[in-house]
């Protein structure tokens, strides 16, 4: 669970940092070239930057789509070798154009570890039942922590971003962390229910669909919820005294910051 809201955190705090740069560029009137307004106006977080566009669906499909395909015609184990190598293939790929390398090596892993999976199972739908567990577990941990008023969220925030590290003592920012954290657990609640009726009814073809629909689309919606959630509540930059963000030291004053208004753009997920 700790990927999908680590990837939020830091898509916020890189939000925060152009939000105060555009605020010194404000005092000059310059405009610089992310689109930001010389009013310091945040910048907007889109779908395709929340899910890393096309490229990021694609390199996310291809293993599954060969895996089904080649099981479909000549059977699962010529299935687990295509998922493998196509896999590889996207991390030589990335290799050679000199691109980040960690999403490929994280997609590789994954399949390596769904394709034994399979074949310990002896059927296709056995390269989905990782994805399945997973999901089930991220939604009951995310479940727990609420309950037990330890939202995953809040963590998280307050890693990435100092000015959240007094969010248990702050109500506005820990109700920020409730519903950041109920986010994800729908996210994760919805792809094991739909996955798992599929596996039970053995549709390995309906299986893959879900898989690919249910991952970085929906991560990038609940991306873009969890940002706007954030956001929503975090202090001004120029509130937040420089060297106290150095010394990863809160700033003074923040259990009192107030929810901003709702000029607050929208920005965002295992």
């Amino acid at each position: 669970m700790g990927g999908p809201f680590a990837r939020v955190a830091r898509a916020a705090a890189a939000g925060d940092r152009s939000r105060a740069k555009g605020g010194d560029r404000a005092n000059g009137g310059d405009r610089d070239d992310s689109g930001e307004g010389a009013d310091g106006a945040e910048p907007v977080l889109s779908l395709a930057d929340a899910i890393g566009g096309p490229r990021g669906i694609i390199d996310s499909a291809i293993p599954t789509v060969a895996f089904v395909t080649v099981n479909a015609e000549s059977g699962l184990t010529a299935g687990i070798i295509v998922a493998i190598a196509a896999a590889v293939g996207l991390v030589v790929l990335r290799l050679v154009r000199h691109e980040p390398l960690q999403q490929a090596f994280s997609g590789l892993f994954a399949v390596g570890f769904a394709a034994f999976i399979a074949s310990r199972t002896g059927h296709a739908e056995g390269f989905f039942l990782p994805s399945i567990a997973k999901n089930a577990v991220c939604s009951v941990a995310g479940l727990v922590s609420v309950l037990v008023g330890r939202p995953i969220g809040g963590y998280v925030m307050a890693g990435f971003d100092k000015r959240y590290a007094d969010w248990r003592e702050n109500p506005a920012v820990r109700r920020a962390a409730v519903w950041a954290t109920l986010v994800w657990i729908a996210v994760f609640g919805v792809r094991f229910v739909v996955q798992g009726l599929l596996y039970l009814a053995g549709e390995t073809g309906w299986l893959a669909a879900a898989n690919i629909a249910l991952g970085l689309p929906l991560f990038g919606v609940a991306v873009l919820a969890t940002f706007a959630i954030v956001r929503r509540l975090a202090p001004p930059a120029d509130d937040v005294p420089e060297a106290a963000a150095e010394s990863g030291q809160p700033a003074q004053g923040m259990a009192q910051v107030a929810v901003p208004d709702e000029r607050a753009s929208a920005s965002r997920p295992d």
